[in-house]
Protein backbone atom coordinates (compact mmCIF):
# COMPACT_ATOMS: atom_id res chain seq x y z
CA UNK A 1 0.00 0.00 0.00
CA UNK A 2 3.00 2.14 0.57
CA UNK A 3 3.85 1.63 -3.11
CA UNK A 4 0.55 3.59 -3.58
CA UNK A 5 1.67 6.87 -1.37
CA UNK A 6 5.06 6.70 -3.47
CA UNK A 7 3.53 7.09 -6.91
CA UNK A 8 1.19 9.79 -6.03
CA UNK A 9 4.27 11.76 -3.98
CA UNK A 10 6.28 11.25 -7.15
CA UNK A 11 3.66 12.80 -9.18
CA UNK A 12 2.63 15.35 -7.12
CA UNK A 13 6.47 16.11 -7.06
CA UNK A 14 6.59 15.74 -10.56
CA UNK A 15 3.69 18.64 -10.61
CA UNK A 16 5.39 20.93 -7.40
CA UNK A 17 8.56 20.69 -8.77
CA UNK A 18 7.95 23.71 -11.44
CA UNK A 19 5.82 25.94 -8.68
CA UNK A 20 8.94 27.83 -7.50
CA UNK A 21 10.02 29.39 -10.83
CA UNK A 22 7.16 28.47 -13.01
CA UNK A 23 5.65 32.43 -12.97
CA UNK A 24 9.05 34.12 -13.91
CA UNK A 25 10.01 31.25 -16.26
CA UNK A 26 6.47 31.72 -17.70
CA UNK A 27 6.40 35.53 -17.55
CA UNK A 28 9.48 35.79 -20.20
CA UNK A 29 7.56 33.42 -22.97
CA UNK A 30 5.78 35.34 -26.00
CA UNK A 31 2.54 36.59 -25.62
CA UNK A 32 2.68 36.25 -21.50
CA UNK A 33 0.94 38.92 -18.86
CA UNK A 34 0.14 38.41 -15.58
CA UNK A 35 -3.53 36.78 -16.11
CA UNK A 36 -2.15 34.21 -18.66
CA UNK A 37 0.83 33.52 -16.19
CA UNK A 38 -1.92 32.61 -13.34
CA UNK A 39 -3.91 30.41 -15.84
CA UNK A 40 -0.64 28.76 -16.85
CA UNK A 41 -0.17 28.08 -12.91
CA UNK A 42 -3.44 26.90 -12.32
CA UNK A 43 -4.10 25.31 -16.07
CA UNK A 44 -3.56 21.79 -14.93
CA UNK A 45 -6.12 21.82 -11.50
CA UNK A 46 -8.93 23.11 -14.13
CA UNK A 47 -8.49 19.46 -16.04
CA UNK A 48 -8.33 17.84 -12.81
CA UNK A 49 -11.44 19.07 -11.84
CA UNK A 50 -13.30 18.34 -14.49
CA UNK A 51 -11.82 14.53 -15.20
CA UNK A 52 -11.76 13.30 -11.67
CA UNK A 53 -14.69 11.55 -11.12
CA UNK A 54 -14.66 10.55 -14.83
CA UNK A 55 -11.36 8.83 -14.47
CA UNK A 56 -13.03 7.16 -11.31
CA UNK A 57 -16.30 5.99 -13.26
CA UNK A 58 -13.70 4.65 -15.42
CA UNK A 59 -11.49 3.05 -12.97
CA UNK A 60 -14.56 1.38 -11.68
CA UNK A 61 -15.22 0.28 -14.97
CA UNK A 62 -12.03 -1.42 -16.21
CA UNK A 63 -9.61 -1.19 -13.57
CA UNK A 64 -8.19 0.61 -11.33
CA UNK A 65 -3.56 0.17 -12.44
CA UNK A 66 -5.00 0.64 -15.96
CA UNK A 67 -6.97 4.10 -15.21
CA UNK A 68 -3.69 5.12 -13.18
CA UNK A 69 -1.28 4.54 -15.84
CA UNK A 70 -2.97 5.84 -18.76
CA UNK A 71 -3.51 9.28 -16.38
CA UNK A 72 0.23 9.02 -15.21
CA UNK A 73 1.48 8.96 -19.40
CA UNK A 74 -0.82 11.96 -19.83
CA UNK A 75 1.43 13.64 -17.00
CA UNK A 76 4.41 12.52 -19.09
CA UNK A 77 2.95 13.71 -22.31
CA UNK A 78 1.56 17.64 -21.07
CA UNK A 79 5.55 17.38 -19.36
CA UNK A 80 7.32 17.23 -22.90
CA UNK A 81 4.79 19.44 -24.20
CA UNK A 82 5.75 22.39 -21.65
CA UNK A 83 9.60 21.24 -21.64
CA UNK A 84 9.20 22.18 -25.43
CA UNK A 85 7.16 25.27 -25.73
CA UNK A 86 7.62 28.71 -26.60
CA UNK A 87 5.15 30.85 -25.86
CA UNK A 88 2.46 31.04 -23.12
CA UNK A 89 -0.08 29.31 -24.71
CA UNK A 90 1.46 26.18 -25.95
CA UNK A 91 2.73 26.20 -22.03
CA UNK A 92 -0.90 26.45 -20.91
CA UNK A 93 -1.66 23.32 -23.79
CA UNK A 94 0.44 21.01 -21.55
CA UNK A 95 -0.31 21.87 -18.37
CA UNK A 96 -4.03 21.26 -19.32
CA UNK A 97 -2.52 18.36 -20.86
CA UNK A 98 -0.41 17.61 -17.19
CA UNK A 99 -3.96 17.50 -15.36
CA UNK A 100 -5.93 15.60 -17.97
CA UNK A 101 -4.38 12.71 -15.91
CA UNK A 102 -6.98 13.37 -13.00
CA UNK A 103 -5.89 9.95 -10.89
CA UNK A 104 -6.05 11.71 -7.34
CA UNK A 105 -9.48 10.17 -7.04
CA UNK A 106 -8.62 6.61 -8.36
CA UNK A 107 -5.41 6.13 -6.30
CA UNK A 108 -7.06 7.57 -2.92
CA UNK A 109 -10.57 4.49 -3.82
CA UNK A 110 -7.40 2.26 -4.54
CA UNK A 111 -5.86 2.95 -0.92
CA UNK A 112 -9.44 2.51 0.32
CA UNK A 113 -9.94 -1.14 -1.59
CA UNK A 114 -7.05 -2.31 -0.28
CA UNK A 115 -6.65 -0.64 3.38
CA UNK A 116 -8.52 -2.57 6.55
CA UNK A 117 -10.69 -0.77 9.17
CA UNK A 118 -7.34 -1.00 11.45
CA UNK A 119 -4.58 0.71 9.41
CA UNK A 120 -7.10 2.93 7.01
CA UNK A 121 -6.62 6.51 9.09
CA UNK A 122 -2.60 5.67 9.29
CA UNK A 123 -2.46 4.76 5.23
CA UNK A 124 -3.94 7.82 4.30
CA UNK A 125 -2.35 9.93 7.08
CA UNK A 126 0.76 8.31 5.88
CA UNK A 127 -0.22 9.33 2.53
CA UNK A 128 -0.59 12.68 3.34
CA UNK A 129 2.72 13.07 4.70
CA UNK A 130 4.23 11.88 1.82
CA UNK A 131 2.34 14.25 -0.68
CA UNK A 132 3.94 17.09 2.27
CA UNK A 133 7.28 15.71 2.01
CA UNK A 134 7.23 15.80 -1.76
CA UNK A 135 5.64 19.04 -1.75
CA UNK A 136 8.70 20.60 0.87
CA UNK A 137 11.47 18.26 -1.75
CA UNK A 138 9.98 20.43 -4.61
CA UNK A 139 10.77 23.89 -2.53
CA UNK A 140 14.64 23.14 -2.94
CA UNK A 141 15.07 20.76 -5.80
CA UNK A 142 12.89 22.99 -8.19
CA UNK A 143 15.04 26.66 -7.68
CA UNK A 144 17.68 24.76 -7.79
CA UNK A 145 17.93 22.35 -10.89
CA UNK A 146 15.41 24.97 -12.70
CA UNK A 147 17.84 28.06 -12.04
CA UNK A 148 20.90 25.85 -12.99
CA UNK A 149 19.33 23.93 -16.37
CA UNK A 150 16.35 25.30 -17.15
CA UNK A 151 12.60 25.00 -16.26
CA UNK A 152 12.05 22.94 -18.84
CA UNK A 153 14.73 20.41 -17.34
CA UNK A 154 12.01 20.32 -14.72
CA UNK A 155 9.23 19.18 -17.26
CA UNK A 156 11.61 16.63 -18.51
CA UNK A 157 12.21 15.42 -14.50
CA UNK A 158 8.19 14.94 -14.51
CA UNK A 159 8.11 13.06 -17.79
CA UNK A 160 10.63 10.79 -16.09
CA UNK A 161 9.18 10.52 -12.43
CA UNK A 162 6.07 9.40 -14.55
CA UNK A 163 7.03 6.79 -16.53
CA UNK A 164 9.37 5.31 -13.10
CA UNK A 165 5.54 5.43 -11.22
CA UNK A 166 4.04 3.64 -14.00
CA UNK A 167 6.75 0.89 -13.66
CA UNK A 168 6.07 0.83 -10.17
CA UNK A 169 2.31 0.35 -10.25
CA UNK A 170 2.63 -2.39 -12.03
CA UNK A 171 5.64 -4.86 -10.63
CA UNK A 172 4.65 -3.31 -6.95
CA UNK A 173 0.96 -2.32 -6.35
CA UNK A 174 -1.14 -5.47 -5.62
CA UNK A 175 -4.71 -5.84 -6.91
CA UNK A 176 -7.40 -4.84 -4.80
CA UNK A 177 -10.20 -7.15 -2.63
CA UNK A 178 -13.68 -6.83 -3.64
CA UNK A 179 -16.01 -5.05 -1.04
CA UNK A 180 -20.01 -5.08 -1.12
CA UNK A 181 -21.73 -2.73 0.46
CA UNK A 182 -25.59 -2.34 0.53
CA UNK A 183 -26.53 1.03 -0.82
CA UNK A 184 -25.89 2.01 -4.55
CA UNK A 185 -22.85 4.55 -5.01
CA UNK A 186 -23.49 7.62 -4.03
CA UNK A 187 -24.68 11.14 -6.02
CA UNK A 188 -22.69 14.22 -5.63
CA UNK A 189 -26.23 15.71 -3.95
CA UNK A 190 -25.79 13.31 -1.61
CA UNK A 191 -22.42 13.96 -0.49
CA UNK A 192 -23.03 17.68 -0.55
CA UNK A 193 -25.68 17.40 2.11
CA UNK A 194 -22.92 16.35 4.67
CA UNK A 195 -21.82 20.14 6.13
CA UNK A 196 -19.09 18.31 8.03
CA UNK A 197 -17.51 17.14 4.41
CA UNK A 198 -18.29 20.94 3.14
CA UNK A 199 -15.73 22.61 6.07
CA UNK A 200 -13.50 19.41 4.89
CA UNK A 201 -13.87 20.62 1.27
CA UNK A 202 -13.72 24.26 1.45
CA UNK A 203 -10.19 23.92 3.74
CA UNK A 204 -8.83 22.24 0.41
CA UNK A 205 -9.94 24.78 -1.55
CA UNK A 206 -8.63 27.44 0.41
CA UNK A 207 -4.95 25.52 1.35
CA UNK A 208 -4.39 24.62 -2.18
CA UNK A 209 -5.87 27.86 -3.75
CA UNK A 210 -3.15 29.95 -1.43
CA UNK A 211 -0.54 27.91 -2.28
CA UNK A 212 -0.60 28.50 -6.00
CA UNK A 213 -1.04 32.65 -5.44
CA UNK A 214 2.29 31.51 -2.75
CA UNK A 215 3.72 30.25 -5.60
CA UNK A 216 2.90 32.92 -7.85
CA UNK A 217 3.80 35.98 -6.35
CA UNK A 218 6.95 34.66 -4.12
CA UNK A 219 9.54 34.29 -7.09
CA UNK A 220 8.02 37.84 -8.55
CA UNK A 221 8.11 39.59 -5.87
CA UNK A 222 11.65 38.14 -5.11
CA UNK A 223 13.48 37.91 -8.35
CA UNK A 224 11.47 41.18 -10.14
CA UNK A 225 10.54 43.20 -7.27
CA UNK A 226 13.88 42.99 -4.70
CA UNK A 227 16.12 41.80 -7.64
CA UNK A 228 17.01 38.16 -6.15
CA UNK A 229 18.63 35.77 -8.81
CA UNK A 230 16.41 32.55 -9.63
CA UNK A 231 19.54 30.58 -7.64
CA UNK A 232 18.81 32.62 -4.79
CA UNK A 233 15.50 31.04 -4.16
CA UNK A 234 16.42 28.16 -1.94
CA UNK A 235 17.22 30.64 0.25
CA UNK A 236 13.41 31.63 0.94
CA UNK A 237 12.49 28.06 0.51
CA UNK A 238 14.81 26.25 2.72
CA UNK A 239 13.78 27.30 6.19
CA UNK A 240 10.30 26.88 5.42
CA UNK A 241 11.17 23.41 4.18
CA UNK A 242 12.36 22.25 7.81
CA UNK A 243 9.55 24.38 9.22
CA UNK A 244 7.07 22.41 7.06
CA UNK A 245 8.44 19.06 7.53
CA UNK A 246 8.51 19.41 11.85
CA UNK A 247 4.26 20.58 10.75
CA UNK A 248 3.68 16.99 9.03
CA UNK A 249 4.11 14.65 12.18
CA UNK A 250 2.40 16.97 14.51
CA UNK A 251 -0.70 17.62 12.45
CA UNK A 252 -0.41 13.53 12.06
CA UNK A 253 -0.29 13.22 15.58
CA UNK A 254 -2.62 15.85 16.93
CA UNK A 255 -5.10 15.20 14.56
CA UNK A 256 -5.27 10.88 14.60
CA UNK A 257 -3.67 9.82 17.96
CA UNK A 258 -4.80 12.76 20.22
CA UNK A 259 -8.06 13.32 18.10
CA UNK A 260 -7.92 16.88 18.18
CA UNK A 261 -8.07 17.46 14.18
CA UNK A 262 -10.51 20.41 14.59
CA UNK A 263 -7.67 22.10 16.19
CA UNK A 264 -5.08 21.23 13.35
CA UNK A 265 -7.65 22.47 10.94
CA UNK A 266 -7.85 25.88 12.56
CA UNK A 267 -4.44 26.04 13.44
CA UNK A 268 -3.11 25.62 9.82
CA UNK A 269 -5.71 28.39 9.20
CA UNK A 270 -4.42 30.87 11.49
CA UNK A 271 -1.10 29.91 10.18
CA UNK A 272 -1.49 30.78 6.40
CA UNK A 273 -3.61 33.56 6.74
CA UNK A 274 -0.99 34.85 9.10
CA UNK A 275 1.53 34.66 6.30
CA UNK A 276 -0.19 36.99 4.26
CA UNK A 277 -0.41 39.56 6.76
CA UNK A 278 3.75 38.95 6.73
CA UNK A 279 3.65 39.68 3.04
CA UNK A 280 1.78 42.99 3.71
CA UNK A 281 4.00 43.97 6.21
CA UNK A 282 7.42 43.14 3.83
CA UNK A 283 8.22 40.45 5.73
CA UNK A 284 8.49 37.60 2.91
CA UNK A 285 10.83 35.21 4.55
CA UNK A 286 8.30 34.87 7.30
CA UNK A 287 5.58 34.76 5.36
CA UNK A 288 6.78 32.08 2.97
CA UNK A 289 7.80 29.80 6.46
CA UNK A 290 3.90 30.85 7.68
CA UNK A 291 2.44 29.57 5.25
CA UNK A 292 4.23 26.28 4.11
CA UNK A 293 4.10 24.96 8.30
CA UNK A 294 0.23 25.69 7.79
CA UNK A 295 0.14 23.76 4.73
CA UNK A 296 1.94 20.84 5.94
CA UNK A 297 0.26 21.01 9.30
CA UNK A 298 -3.04 20.41 7.00
CA UNK A 299 -1.75 18.07 4.12
CA UNK A 300 -1.61 14.95 6.36
CA UNK A 301 -4.83 14.93 7.59
CA UNK A 302 -6.81 16.36 4.98
CA UNK A 303 -7.66 12.85 2.81
CA UNK A 304 -7.69 10.99 5.99
CA UNK A 305 -10.58 12.80 7.52
CA UNK A 306 -13.19 12.67 4.16
CA UNK A 307 -12.60 8.93 4.48
CA UNK A 308 -13.26 8.79 7.94
CA UNK A 309 -16.54 10.66 7.23
CA UNK A 310 -17.95 9.22 4.73
CA UNK A 311 -19.91 6.45 4.78
CA UNK A 312 -18.46 3.36 2.31
CA UNK A 313 -20.59 3.59 -0.56
CA UNK A 314 -19.74 7.91 -0.53
CA UNK A 315 -16.23 7.04 -0.40
CA UNK A 316 -14.93 7.10 -3.97
CA UNK A 317 -17.85 10.04 -4.58
CA UNK A 318 -16.33 11.86 -1.39
CA UNK A 319 -12.75 11.72 -2.08
CA UNK A 320 -13.22 12.16 -6.20
CA UNK A 321 -15.25 15.74 -5.26
CA UNK A 322 -13.20 16.45 -2.97
CA UNK A 323 -10.23 16.67 -5.28
CA UNK A 324 -12.17 18.55 -7.58
CA UNK A 325 -12.58 21.03 -5.45
CA UNK A 326 -9.25 21.41 -4.00
CA UNK A 327 -8.19 21.77 -7.64
CA UNK A 328 -10.90 23.88 -8.75
CA UNK A 329 -9.02 26.24 -5.62
CA UNK A 330 -5.43 25.85 -7.78
CA UNK A 331 -7.05 27.48 -10.66
CA UNK A 332 -8.96 29.78 -9.51
CA UNK A 333 -6.01 30.75 -7.27
CA UNK A 334 -3.82 31.24 -10.26
CA UNK A 335 -6.53 33.20 -11.92
CA UNK A 336 -8.09 35.31 -9.82
CA UNK A 337 -4.40 36.01 -8.61
CA UNK A 338 -3.16 37.18 -11.85
CA UNK A 339 -6.08 39.36 -12.81
CA UNK A 340 -5.73 41.34 -9.19
CA UNK A 341 -2.17 41.51 -9.56
CA UNK A 342 -2.29 43.00 -13.40
CA UNK A 343 -4.86 45.24 -12.64
CA UNK A 344 -5.20 46.00 -8.71
CA UNK A 345 -1.52 44.91 -7.59
CA UNK A 346 -0.29 42.82 -4.93
CA UNK A 347 -1.91 45.04 -1.99
CA UNK A 348 -5.47 44.10 -3.01
CA UNK A 349 -4.55 41.14 -3.55
CA UNK A 350 -3.66 40.42 -0.21
CA UNK A 351 -6.81 41.84 1.42
CA UNK A 352 -8.81 40.00 -1.02
CA UNK A 353 -6.84 36.78 0.59
CA UNK A 354 -7.35 38.29 4.07
CA UNK A 355 -11.12 38.45 3.55
CA UNK A 356 -11.27 35.07 2.32
CA UNK A 357 -8.96 33.55 5.39
CA UNK A 358 -11.31 35.41 7.78
CA UNK A 359 -14.48 33.26 6.27
CA UNK A 360 -12.82 29.89 6.57
CA UNK A 361 -11.66 30.55 9.99
CA UNK A 362 -14.95 31.81 11.00
CA UNK A 363 -16.27 28.01 8.93
CA UNK A 364 -13.75 26.20 10.72
CA UNK A 365 -14.76 27.06 14.47
CA UNK A 366 -18.08 25.43 13.77
CA UNK A 367 -16.61 22.36 12.62
CA UNK A 368 -17.04 19.48 15.19
CA UNK A 369 -14.47 17.23 16.57
CA UNK A 370 -14.04 13.69 14.85
CA UNK A 371 -13.65 11.40 17.98
CA UNK A 372 -14.04 8.04 15.30
CA UNK A 373 -15.57 4.70 15.42
CA UNK A 374 -16.14 1.75 17.10
CA UNK A 375 -15.81 -1.11 14.81
CA UNK A 376 -17.36 -4.55 15.13
CA UNK A 377 -16.63 -7.57 12.67
CA UNK A 378 -18.79 -10.46 12.40
CA UNK A 379 -18.37 -13.82 10.86
CA UNK A 380 -21.62 -14.96 10.91
CA UNK A 381 -24.46 -12.71 10.10
CA UNK A 382 -27.55 -13.20 8.27
CA UNK A 383 -29.85 -11.02 6.32
CA UNK A 384 -32.00 -9.79 9.32
CA UNK A 385 -29.01 -8.82 11.38
CA UNK A 386 -28.01 -6.70 8.30
CA UNK A 387 -31.90 -4.59 7.92
CA UNK A 388 -31.65 -4.37 12.19
CA UNK A 389 -28.05 -2.67 11.69
CA UNK A 390 -29.53 -0.24 8.95
CA UNK A 391 -32.77 0.67 10.93
CA UNK A 392 -30.20 1.29 14.35
CA UNK A 393 -29.26 5.64 14.20
CA UNK A 394 -25.81 4.43 16.29
CA UNK A 395 -24.52 2.80 13.09
CA UNK A 396 -22.70 4.83 10.71
CA UNK A 397 -21.93 2.24 8.28
CA UNK A 398 -22.53 -1.38 7.67
CA UNK A 399 -20.31 -3.45 4.35
CA UNK A 400 -18.85 -6.38 3.48
CA UNK A 401 -15.74 -7.11 3.21
CA UNK A 402 -13.44 -10.65 3.37
CA UNK A 403 -16.50 -12.35 4.24
CA UNK A 404 -16.70 -10.48 7.47
CA UNK A 405 -19.57 -7.89 7.94
CA UNK A 406 -18.12 -4.62 9.35
CA UNK A 407 -20.43 -2.53 11.58
CA UNK A 408 -18.91 1.30 12.46
CA UNK A 409 -20.91 2.64 15.75
CA UNK A 410 -20.63 6.64 16.28
CA UNK A 411 -18.85 7.28 19.18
Amino acid sequence: MHYLSVIMAIRFLGLFIVMPLLAVYAMHLDKANDTTVGIALGAYALSQMLLQVVFGKFSDKYGRKHILAFGLALLALGSLVCANSNDIYTLIFGRLLQGAGAIGGVVLAYLNDLATEENRAKIFARMGQFIALAFGISMIVGPTIGAKYGVNTLFDVTALLAVISIIILYLKVPNPPVVHHFKSHARVREVLTNTELLKIYFSGFMQKGMMTIIFMITPLIFVNELGWDKFELWKVYLPALIFGIFAMPLGAILAEKKQKGKLIFILSALFMVSSVVAFLMQFYVMGVILFFFGFNLLEPVLQSFTGKIARIHEKATAMSLGNSIQYSGIFLGGLVAGIIKQHYGYTALFYVILLMGAIWIGVLFSMREFRGYRIDEIENFTDEMIENFHLDENVHDVFIKDGKLIVRYFK
